[in-house]
């Protein structure tokens, strides 16, 4: 019936009336379609869609992608939220799987401003940077459907649009002038398409073999066993160099040994690279690309007709007889295996995941489950610029950043033979390093990678314990270890991919590096001793735990009728700012970390070089003035010693928050700190020593992103709060902030950060749900079981409305349900029972034990002094949880 109505429209649609009840009475939901002008787009995909609400069109033109999404939303209603959800969570999971950054979703929300669906629509829309484009352009008067009962007006329809579909809409209208058959008023958008970004181009592969066989890749037992038997053969060869024999207890600045320590780098590397070239033998290359299942289902038709076909060319290729009839049905057979394979290439991907599976395979079963996810192509052009060597310069000046207290000075020459050397590098710490770190990661510039240290046999251990000894000994390291490859990765894959700023750098640093700075990390970690107030990046220590300080500070107070002041700090780039002058001085007089380690890092940050790669083509080369390595394993540790006499002045101070005579005036989780304090007075003195600081030591406070919040008493109401300024401009005063990703409301209350919690969970399942379909039962609960339950804080949920805790257990059961395609409607907790798996109040008494035991055996005075105090009303919480069992309380 759509393709009757004009001919020069093409159309998909999807009906939800079932004929087969007989005689329909009332008003069903009838179903969505999509027509388009075939001269103006020829070329159009149908999307699959799972929900009878949702139809999708792929558009492609002149070198443009475009998304176009309808939908028709249930009814707005508390019983109708979660199908709301779950079909917003489709929509996000249709997008992740096509691969396209620009997407347009019209239709029929069912959401009225202020109501419950659209409250729900805009919530989605600002966690997945998405915009309401038509709330944006049309005034708030505007309605789009008439009640023809009552006459009321609502604003039902809407159109959703991506941040990289955003500046594609001119313009928006709503025509409800001589409407007649409709009780919907039509919403028209007028678009330009040209303004829509050209495709994403997937990177070009270089053809350098030599390269390719250095990376490590796939290989198999033989392969490795020859790897590890020449780097054996090789390694043993060496010794100890005599010209150091007269340096090896003390410290030395003698140039020869420089170029020696060069030397002895190049050979190490040499010998791996070689290794790596003659243990790997190429594959044979032809003009077939990759086909799933060829060497399970196809191989041996192929071999045999290959062997049919030879037989009847040497036979001098009869038209007739024995080998004229067998090469036709070997080639035959091939040919219908090979369809078959292209046919089934996402059932037969799915049959060796299940496989990995049941032979407890985790490893490949993980690593295939991954592959599944679509990869991200590379836009045509960024910043402007199009060649993909300006593109990477583009980034090189992008990524660059300036101390605003100007370049650190030079690194001061060693005095020979000054003083002993107290770090010694010795083979079983080199060999336990390498064992603990985790494979697959990418190689840097050199193309190995920790697989080729970890088959390297039991000799490299040693040579780099003596190398590393060396390098402290003469605060010196190889050029080529230092380089170190940017990689852009984008940030939002909805967002702009032409944008900049869209982007954040990744460093792949030499696996070399990687081993020495785990060696220089574990030294930090040794002898740095950091305030209780930092919880970022120590061991024990999760973000979990200071939102539990936040929250049970804030709870003390308000329920001794003293309202709380609180300010959420935010440093801009506050990694890349570290001035590295005062960083040294900061571990030369707050330490005790040996002055070989502080001279080793200091010459690391003073000669690092850098290089952006962008389709393989790279930047010039750069240095750094300031910030820690980015991705550097002792990064972490240098940046928390760089805040953590911030972290102290601010605790000794002795005004704001304290419990039990400790200050919690400054709670930190890295860059992320929040300031509390009773009285305005107290929380402007500790602002003024975090401005002080951060001009002192080159960081950026960003005033705009930074947030100032009051924790309200029930005794007590002021209604005139003082404003509260940074760096010369007003804090916005908000009444709920999203601190280190969990909701804190002014009042406490959890429902919020419930809601996103439920809003997460449907992303996640309906994601799994139709990325996984073909798999086998066991299969998509293995994968339930670790993207499905982790429900993030859920354990400091003490305050709550029960409608929103019951929506988000619904959520979850539906979210089982979706995953096996159960009935909607079938008993919970049969099946749970019949999968073994952990229902919804299983999680929430797990989740809360765990984070109960970990308080309680922490060492962190903070925490400790709060889990001593028997009036928490997170231990109530947690006592009523566990005493009463399955309950909303």
């Amino acid at each position: 019936m759509l393709g009757n109505i004009d001919g020069a429209f093409a159309f998909t649609g999807k009906s939800a009336v079932d004929l087969s009840t007989g005689v329909l009475r009332g008003r069903p939901y009838g179903g969505v379609a999509l027509l388009w002008r075939s001269a103006v787009f020829p070329k159009v995909v149908v999307i699959p869609c799972s929900s009878v609400r949702i139809a999708a069109i792929k558009i492609m033109r002149e070198n443009r992608s475009l998304l176009v999404i309808t939908v028709y939303m249930p009814t707005n209603s508390n019983d109708n939220l979660c199908e709301f959800t779950e079909c917003l969570s489709e929509l996000n999971a249709i997008i992740e799987g096509n691969d396209v950054n620009s997407v347009i979703i019209l239709g029929d929300f069912n959401a009225h401003p202020g109501k419950l669906f659209h409250s729900e629509l805009l919530s989605f829309c600002t966690e997945q940077s998405w915009s309401c484009v038509d709330t944006e352009l049309l005034p708030n008067d505007t309605y789009t459907y008439v009640c023809g009962a009552s006459g009321s007006h609502s604003w039902l329809d809407h159109c959703v649009v991506t941040t990289a579909a955003r500046s594609a809409i001119l313009s928006a209208s709503v025509l409800n002038s001589d409407v007649y058959w409709s009780d919907h008023y039509p919403l028209l958008l007028v678009c330009n398409f040209n303004a829509i970004r050209s495709s994403c181009q997937q990177p070009t592969k270089t053809s350098n073999i030599s390269r390719n066989s250095v990376k490590w890749g796939e290989r198999n037992t033989n392969q490795i066993d020859k790897y590890h038997r020449i780097c054996n053969s090789k390694l043993k060869l060496i010794d100890f160099p005599p010209e150091f024999q007269c340096c090896a207890d003390g410290m030395c600045n003698i140039d020869e040994h420089k170029f020696l320590l060069d030397d002895m780098y190049n050979k190490i590397i040499n010998i791996l690279t070689r290794a790596a070239k003659a243990s790997y033998s190429l594959p044979k290359r032809n003009n077939y690309r990759y086909v799933t299942g060829w060497n399970r289902y196809v191989s041996d038709a192929h071999r045999r007709a290959r062997f049919c076909f030879q037989t009847w060319v040497s036979a001098g290729k009869p038209k007739s007889g024995d080998l004229y009839i067998r090469m036709c049905e070997s080639r035959k057979m091939f040919k219908s295996r090979l369809a078959s394979c292209q046919k089934n290439e996402k059932q037969i991907k799915m049959n060796i995941i299940a496989e990995n599976h049941f032979n407890k395979d985790f490893s490949s079963f993980w690593k295939n489950t991954k592959k599944l996810s679509p990869g991200s192509g590379l836009p045509a052009s960024v910043g402007g610029e199009h060649d993909p060597h300006d593109i990477a310069c583009a980034f090189r000046r992008h990524f660059r950043v300036e101390s605003p207290l100007g370049p650190a000075s030079g690194v001061p020459a060693a005095e020979n033979l000054i003083t002993a050397i107290s770090v010694r590098c010795n083979a079983k710490t080199i060999a336990n390093i390498i064992n603990k770190m985790v494979r697959g990661k990418s190689p840097g510039h050199d193309d190995l990678s920790i697989e080729h240290l970890k088959y390297a046999g039991i000799h490299l251990p040693r040579v780099l314990s003596m190398f590393f000894s060396l390098c402290i000994g003469h605060s010196y390291l190889p050029e080529r270890l230092m380089y170190t490859t940017v990689v852009p990765i984008l940030k939002n894959k909805t967002g702009d991919s032409s944008d900049l700023s869209n982007y954040r750098p990744i460093s792949l640093a030499t696996v070399i590096a990687k081993v020495l700075d785990s060696l220089l990390d574990k030294q930090l970690e040794e002898h740095l001793q950091l305030h209780d107030a930092q919880f970022g990046f120590r061991p024990g220590l999760s973000t979990e735990d200071a939102i539990l300080c936040l929250k049970q500070t804030v709870q003390y107070y308000t329920d001794r009728g003293t309202p709380v002041y609180a300010c959420y700090l935010d440093l801009s780039k506050a990694f890349d700012l570290v001035c590295y002058d005062k960083l040294w001085q900061k571990l030369e007089s707050d330490t005790e970390v040996p002055r070989e380690v502080i001279s080793l890092l200091r010459f690391w940050y003073a000669n690092q070089r850098n290089r952006v790669r962008w389709a393989g083509a790279h930047s010039d080369v750069y240095g750094l003035e300031c910030g820690v390595r980015q991705g550097g394993i002792s990064s972490p540790h240098l940046f928390n010693l760089y805040m953590n006499r911030l972290i102290g002045e601010l605790s000794n101070t002795g005004i704001g928050c304290s419990i039990d005579g400790v200050s919690i005036n400054n709670i930190s989780y890295a860059d992320d700190m929040v300031l509390l304090s009773p009285s305005i007075a107290a929380l402007r003195k500790l602002m003024c020593i975090c401005q002080s600081y951060a001009e002192a030591h080159g960081l950026r406070y960003n005033a705009n992103k930074s947030e100032f919040m009051v924790f309200k008493s029930r005794s007590k109401c002021y209604s005139h709060v003082p404003h509260v300024t940074l760096c010369g401009m007003r804090l916005k005063k908000v009444s709920a902030f999203k601190y280190l990703g969990h909701w804190v409301t002014e009042d406490l209350c959890d429902n919020e950060d419930i809601e996103r919690e439920r809003r997460a969970l449907s992303i996640r399942c309906n994601m799994l749900a139709r990325r996984f379909a073909r798999c086998t039962t066991q299969v998509k609960i293995t994968l339930f079981k670790a993207y499905c339950q982790t429900f993030y804080t859920c354990s400091l949920w003490t305050n709550f409305a029960l409608r929103g805790y019951s929506a988000l257990r619904v959520q979850y059961n539906n979210a089982f349900r979706i995953l096996l395609g159960l009935p909607r409607f079938c008993s919970a907790s049969a099946m749970f029972a019949e999968a073994q798996t952990d229902d919804f109040f299983a999680i929430i008494r797990k989740r809360c034990a765990s984070l109960l035991r970990r308080v309680r055996g922490s060492p962190n005075g903070i925490l400790s002094t709060l889990s001593q105090r028997w009036d928490s009303p997170m231990l109530m919480r947690w006592m009523r949880l566990h005493a009463s069992g399955p309950s909303y309380l």
